[in-house]
C-alpha cells in the first residue's frame, strides 16, 4: 500500500490547507470562490438582513424578474454592508435548516477525513469523505457544490493511498465529468494519476458537446447546474460533457428541488410552500399597483412574511420586442417603509443582464437615503410627488377651503344686494353696489362649485383604499447616480468549513 507522507511533509500540507480553507475550499476546485453556508442566507457581511424580491408586472416577464433577482442577490452579497437572505429560504426555513444541516454534516465528515488522513488512518479516511459526499449531495447544491468536488477529490486521494487505482480513476474521471476545472493537488496524487487527471480533463473539455434541456411546472425557477449559474427555465444548454450533472431549481414559493440530469430532457415538478398562495397574492397585488402607497404596503407585508427587516424590490416593465427592461428598484425598511435607496433605470435582456444591470443595482445598495426630518421618505407614481393619501388631503383641505371662501363671498353679495335695494336708483353708489353684488355671487357660485369638486376628489384619493393599502409619505428624494457598467464575472462569496 501507498502511504500518504511523513510527519515533516504533513506539516507543509497543514499550513497549504489552513490557506486553502481560508481562501474558501473550492478555490482548490474551480476559479470561482464558493458561497458560504448559512441557514437561510447567502453570504455577505453582516448588517441588516435583506431579502430581494423581482415583480413582473406582466406575466410575460416572469423569467426576466427572477434572472435579475440572482443579479440583485449577488449586488447585495458583494456590498459588505448587507447580509443577504435568499427569499426562498426565507419563506421556507424549515426546508433551508434541513439542507444546512447536512452541509454542515458534510464539513465534519470532511475534516474527520482529512485529519485521519493526516494520522495515516486511510481507511477511515475513505469512509469519511465518502460520507461527506453523501451528505453534501443533500445539501444545497446551489452553494455546497465546491465542496462536495473537494470531498470527491479527496476520495480519490485515499483510494491512491490505499492502492485501489482503479476505483481512484473512475471516481477522477467521473469528478472532471461534472467540474472539469477541479484541481488534483500533487501533494496527494503521484505523477501518474495528475497525467491520467490532465489526459482526462483535455478528453472531457473536448467531449463537451452534449446538449440538456431543463424544464420547470408549475412555475418558473432559476437553475444551477453543478453549482453554476445558468439561467431560469425552461432553459436548454449546450457543451456540456455526456455525464449525470447536478440541477438545483429555486424559485420563491416552492421548496429548493435537486436531481441528477443527463443530456436531453429533463422535467422537474416544483413542490409548493404552505406560504405560497400568501405570496403569490403580495407579488399579484404589488403588480397591479406598482406606483403607488399600496406596493409599498404589500412590500412591508412579504418582509414581515419572511421575516427580515429590509426588502430589495424591482418592478420590471418590458418594452416591445428586445427593448431593455424598464426596471424601479427600491430598498426598503419594512418596518416603517421607509425607502433606504430608490432608482430607475433600464436593463438589458438575455446575457447583457449581468453587466448591464450592474450600476442600477449596486446603487440600491450602496448607500443609506435619510429619513426627512425623522419621517420615512417613499416614492410613488414612478418615483416623485406625494402619497395618494397626502394628495387626497391637499385636495379635501383646498376644497373646504374654496367652500368656505364660496359662502363668503355669497354672503358679501347678499349683503350688496340688501344695500342695493335702499339706495337711490340710478345714482353712482348703487351702479356700484350692483356691479360689485354680481363679481361677488358670480365668486361664490365658482368657489362652492370648485370647492365641492375638489372635497370629492381628495375624500377619494385619502378614506378609498385601493387594494386595502394606505400610508403617509414624505416628498421623494432623487435617485441616486449611478456609474457606467462595467463587465465582471459573477463571483459567490467565500465558504469557510469549521476547524
Amino acid at each position: 500500500m501507498r502511504r500518504p507522507f511523513n510527519r515533516a511533509l504533513h506539516a507543509t500540507l497543514s499550513g497549504w490547507l489552513v490557506g486553502m480553507l481560508a481562501m474558501g475550499p473550492a478555490a482548490a476546485q474551480q476559479q470561482h470562490v464558493p458561497l458560504r453556508l448559512m441557514p437561510r442566507t447567502l453570504p455577505s457581511a453582516s448588517g441588516p438582513r435583506v431579502a430581494v424580491v423581482a415583480i413582473p408586472v406582466d406575466a410575460s416577464l416572469e423569467g426576466e424578474a427572477l434572472a435579475l433577482a440572482h443579479w440583485a442577490e449577488q449586488a447585495v452579497a458583494r456590498s459588505g454592508r448587507l447580509e443577504l437572505v435568499r427569499l426562498t429560504d426565507a419563506l421556507d426555513a424549515q426546508g433551508a435548516s434541513a439542507r444546512q444541516e447536512k452541509a454542515v454534516e458534510g464539513n465534519a465528515f470532511l475534516k474527520d477525513g482529512l485529519k485521519a488522513y493526516d494520522e495515516l488512518d486511510t481507511v477511515k479516511a475513505l469512509q469519511s469523505f465518502d460520507k461527506a459526499v453523501r451528505a453534501y449531495e443533500q445539501a444545497d447544491l446551489s452553494r455546497a457544490f465546491p465542496l462536495l468536488s473537494r470531498a470527491r477529490v479527496m476520495k480519490a486521494a485515499t483510494q491512491v493511498a490505499n492502492g485501489e487505482n482503479k476505483a481512484a480513476e473512475l471516481e477522477m474521471r467521473s469528478v472532471l465529468a461534472v467540474d472539469p476545472r477541479a484541481t488534483f493537488n500533487p501533494n496527494f496524487f503521484p505523477p501518474e494519476e495528475v497525467a491520467f487527471v490532465e489526459k482526462e480533463r483535455k478528453a472531457q473539455l473536448e467531449g463537451a458537446q452534449a446538449t440538456l434541456s431543463v424544464r420547470t411546472q408549475p412555475a418558473t425557477a432559476q437553475v444551477f447546474v453543478d453549482g453554476t449559474y445558468r439561467g431560469v427555465s425552461p432553459l436548454t444548454l449546450t457543451g456540456l460533457s455526456r455525464a449525470d450533472h447536478y440541477v438545483t431549481l429555486v424559485a420563491p414559493g416552492y421548496a429548493v428541488t435537486e436531481g441528477r440530469a443527463r443530456e436531453g430532457e429533463s422535467s422537474f415538478t416544483l413542490a409548493k410552500l404552505p406560504v405560497q398562495q400568501r405570496y403569490a397574492a403580495l407579488v399579484e397585488r404589488i403588480a397591479k399597483n406598482p406606483d403607488d402607497e399600496d406596493r409599498d404596503q404589500a412590500l412591508q407585508e412579504l418582509g414581515a412574511l419572511a421575516g427580515v427587516p429590509q426588502v430589495l424590490a424591482l418592478v420590471v416593465r418590458g418594452g416591445p420586442g428586445n427593448a431593455p427592461l424598464t426596471v424601479t428598484g427600491l430598498r426598503m425598511d419594512v418596518a416603517d417603509g421607509h425607502n433606504q435607496a430608490y432608482a430607475l433605470g433600464q436593463v438589458p435582456r438575455g446575457d447583457a443582464m449581468a453587466t448591464g444591470s450592474e450600476a442600477l443595482l449596486t446603487g440600491l445598495v450602496a448607500q443609506d437615503a435619510a429619513r426627512l426630518n425623522g419621517k420615512p421618505v417613499k416614492h410613488f407614481a414612478g418615483g416623485g410627488g406625494v402619497s395618494r393619501r397626502t394628495a387626497g388631503y391637499v385636495l379635501l383641505a383646498t376644497g373646504v377651503a374654496l367652500l368656505a371662501g364660496g359662502i363668503y363671498f355669497g354672503l358679501e353679495a347678499s349683503s350688496k344686494s340688501d344695500a342695493f335695494k335702499t339706495a337711490p336708483q340710478g345714482s353712482t353708489r348703487a351702479e356700484d353696489l350692483k356691479s360689485t353684488g354680481k363679481t361677488y355671487a358670480l365668486v361664490a357660485d365658482i368657489g362652492v362649485l370648485a370647492g365641492l369638486v375638489s372635497a370629492g376628489a381628495g375624500s377619494y384619493l385619502a378614506f378609498y383604499k385601493k387594494g386595502g393599502g394606505s400610508s403617509s409619505s414624505a416628498p421623494a428624494s432623487p435617485p441616486p447616480e449611478r456609474a457606467a457598467p462595467a463587465a465582471r464575472e459573477e463571483k459567490p462569496m467565500k465558504e469557510a468549513l469549521p476547524m
